[in-house]
């Protein structure tokens, strides 16, 4: 095919406002979710519904893609339709305390049964009191204390009766003992008295003492069987009193959630422990503002760490900071005493938690970012449970009291949102990862563009401009944002699916139409707000052009050289991607077969840099010295090149550097020319066509138009063509060429304007043709090359 040189019309792929049948987006149906994206959506359609371990889901694409919005629009119509979550609490366990008791419950029943044992609590504190203030407990308890009294009187009555007869007085001591004394006329003798006593009547008295001693000891044993079962009779009489109250209150508790048999051992539990602990709902003027009574009564209420009352069907919970205590949740603690300590009411939940019995969307690269996270994460999934660790005990970070939490059963989908390179790492890198995530939701990039397309992009621009509160856009602004579209992903004939760009793009639209009192956004405020984002970047750009322009970075944009042509490449700075034309050099001597990549000897040169100079070589050898040594040596260098340089995008440029100098005829410096080729001379498509034309033509535009310069691009590259308007008129006014090619032969009739040449039978060039002065050239070399074998033959004989 022969060269093809490009009109305007060829040099943008534009989209007809007129062809877009509406005034403005205010007047056509938004559109719901994401545009190309079906692949995906069966994908994450078909992680949910199946139900079997490890069908969790990894949704691929890059940020801005709209991985977040796209499952959120599907999950938010399907969990509707799921059965509501549970809600999940934890429970004091007063037979192991460090072991909390999980409990699972309906939707909305948590909140209930905490506010109904909140009440319970409530009603025993103050009934209780009153229970035991009341005028016939009083009497009963004074019946049970007046019969132990007079019994005790009785008792001592007879005791003191038995002593008189005997001539003796009971005495009770200060320190409340009991004594027996000898006694004159009702009075106590003193020990002087006593042992003025006839000899016969001491004898008489201490008998009678010691007797009435042993009586003392029976009696005092009595009394205090007596005063035990007085105390039995009160404790009973204080369980009865008790136990109709907290019975009447328990109950109603048994009655009001009789399907969980947890919940009835729980209560049984409760009472039994509300009994042996009775004098904490007592009213006792000394411990009214007792915390530790607070506390203590804290682990008859339930800890209700998910409440699910006001969802309606299965939960999805986006979780933004994936840390190890946000996901799996945590046991807390609080410091007494100069110690931390904990209980069951500080366990919190985690999002696997919430989002227990639907779906948990997690940023993958966050997650992986967090310690000990992606490890919990996995650990939960494979035991379908979720363990509530505290990591600084479990690490030994510090020596705390801490609790094992009964883990609660774990039946959650989880989604992880990330880009390719992420995927492939961790499928490569972590064994479990495949087993965990079996599907795969992958996010297209691009898609392609005809009318139909066209008219779903402006419905999702439409649906993102209500959506962003934005003012709507004319026909002419959404064709403008289409034509964008495919301008930033260098493609004329495919539009970006990179949503995060488009959004931003009519944000920034939408400040100028209203800065500027617009009541609709035009294509005017796009192009500005376009224009204005450039502007905000172009530093760099600016900086570069400027070098250009005052020969720091030489360049030449008229003449011819030998050795030399105008080679493109595109620098990227942050997400700024600009072309910057760069002069490529070439010299060749008589040698051994050597092609000097100058960039990669001092490496500053990729590997695709590499391969494109090794390819270059290889069609050198085959096509010019097929049946001979090719004896040569040559190298090539980017002039005032002090970065990395990777890609192949420069051989077509080097080879006819190269060629130039093997010939020794010069290259037009007027024109740039940008592609890669194969080893059989075929030139092929290269990436960031658009930023290196209009490089060149700023360059040009700046040092000076002469109306001769232009750029060469592959064939392939004319899809891609969405070149700015200055570039197109420039073209349209015959100040400036593109030129379309498939070969290097068409590479070098342009730069050289000789005839290439092809040969004949005995591969012979037509004379005075490009190839007769290469192949010339390359024939004295290999005669020279010969004659020196010959004369180091001869001088070896």
């Amino acid at each position: 095919m022969p060269v093809t040189q490009l009109n305007a019309s060829q040099l943008y792929h534009g989209c007809n406002p007129a062809d877009l049948p509406f005034k403005t987006t205010a007047t056509i149906e938004p559109l719901t979710g994401l545009i190309g994206q079906e692949r995906a959506r069966e994908a994450i359609e078909f992680a949910a519904n199946i139900q079997a371990e490890g069908y969790n889901l990894y949704v691929m694409g890059e940020a801005g893609m709209g991985k977040k919005s796209l499952v959120g629009e599907f999950l938010t119509k399907y969990c509707a339709g799921r059965p509501d979550a549970k809600d999940w609490a934890y429970l004091h366990n007063f037979d192991i305390p460090q072991q909390p008791k999980a409990l699972s419950l309906p939707a909305g029943d948590g909140a209930q049964l905490k506010l109904d044992i909140e009440r319970v609590i409530k009603e025993l504190q103050q009934q209780l009191p009153y229970a035991f203030d009341d005028e016939y407990y009083r009497g009963r308890l004074r019946a049970i204390e007046e019969a132990s009294r007079q019994h005790r009187v009785r008792l001592f009555a007879a005791l003191q009766a038995e002593a008189d007869k005997q001539g003796v007085v009971l005495l009770r001591m200060e320190d409340g003992a009991y004594a027996f004394a000898a006694q004159h006329e009702g009075e106590p003798l003193s020990g002087e008295a006593f042992e003025d006593l006839p000899y016969a009547k001491k004898m008489e008295t201490e008998e009678a003492i010691a007797k009435l001693q042993v009586d003392m000891q029976e009696t005092l044993i009595e009394i205090h069987e007596w005063e035990h079962d007085t105390v039995n009779k009160i404790t009973a009489l204080n369980d009865q009193v008790a136990l109709e109250v907290i019975t009447r209150q328990i109950d109603f508790l048994r009655h009001a959630y009789p399907k969980s048999q947890l919940l009835q051992n729980y209560f049984d539990d409760m009472q039994f422990d509300i009994q042996r602990n009775i004098d904490m709902f007592l009213k006792n003027d000394e411990r009214q503002e007792d915390v530790n009574i607070d506390n203590c009564l804290k682990r008859y209420q339930i800890n209700l760490i998910v409440d699910n009352a006001d969802l309606h069907g299965a939960p999805v919970v986006y979780l933004n900071q994936p840390n190890h205590q946000n996901l799996l949740g945590c046991v807390e603690n609080m410091a007494m005493m100069g110690a931390l300590v904990t209980d069951f009411t500080l366990i919190k939940a985690g999002a696997l938690h919430r989002a227990n019995g639907g779906f948990l969307i997690v940023d993958a690269e966050k997650l992986l970012e967090q310690p000990f996270a992606w490890e919990g994460l996995k650990a939960a999934l494979k035991s379908s449970e979720i363990p509530l660790e505290n990591l600084e005990r479990t690490y030994s970070l510090v020596a705390t009291v801490s609790l094992e939490p009964e883990p609660i059963p774990l039946s959650t989908k989880v989604i992880l949102l990330g880009n390719r390179d992420l995927y492939y790492q961790l499928y490569e890198w972590d064994p479990e990862f495949a087993g965990l995530f079996k599907v795969l939701a992958d996010l297209e990039d691009e898609l392609p563009r005809t009318a139909e397309t066209h008219m779903q992009m402006a419905k999702l621009i439409a649906s993102t401009a209500m959506n962003e509160h934005l003012p709507a856009l004319q026909q002419g602004a959404v064709a403008l944002m289409i034509e964008y579209a495919a301008r930033s992903i260098n493609d004329g004939q495919q539009l970006s699916l990179h949503i995060g760009d488009m959004t931003d793009l009519l944000r920034e639209s939408a400040y100028w139409t209203r800065k500027y009192q617009q009541a609709e956004i035009t294509a005017d405020a796009v192009n500005h707000a376009w224009q204005q984002r450039l502007q905000r970047v172009d530093r760099v750009r600016t900086v570069v052009y400027q070098q250009i322009q005052r020969q720091i970075i030489q360049l030449d944009v008229s003449g011819k050289r030998v050795g030399q042509v105008n080679g493109l490449s595109v620098l990227s700075i942050g997400g700024f991607h600009f072309g910057e034309p760069t002069r490529i050099t070439a010299s060749c001597r008589y040698g051994d077969d050597a092609i000097i990549d100058i960039e990669r000897e001092v490496e500053l040169g990729g590997n695709l840099h590499a391969k494109g100079v090794m390819i270059l070589a290889a069609y050198l050898g085959s096509f010019y010295a097929a049946d001979k040594p090719l004896s040569m040596a040559a190298s090539i260098v980017f002039e005032q090149n002090y970065g990395e340089i990777d890609g192949d995008s420069a051989t077509v440029a080097e080879l006819c550097a190269l060629l130039s100098a093997i010939a020794k005829i010069p290259l037009k410096q007027s024109m740039a020319i940008t592609g890669s080729m194969n080893q059989f001379g075929q030139v092929q498509a290269i990436g960031g066509v658009n930023e290196k034309i209009e490089g060149f033509y700023d360059v040009c535009t700046l040092v000076g138009m002469t109306g001769t310069q232009g750029v060469i691009i592959p064939r392939s590259n004319m899809q891609h063509l969405m070149l700015k308007p200055e570039v197109r008129q420039s073209v349209e006014n015959g100040l400036f060429h593109i030129y379309a090619i498939d070969d290097i032969a068409d590479a070098i009739t342009i730069l050289t304007d000789h005839e290439v040449g092809v040969a004949d039978e005995d591969g012979n060039y037509p004379e005075k043709t490009f190839n007769a002065a290469v192949a010339a050239r390359l024939a004295n070399w290999a005669e020279l090359n010969k004659h020196d074998k010959d004369t180091s033959h001869e001088a070896s004989d």
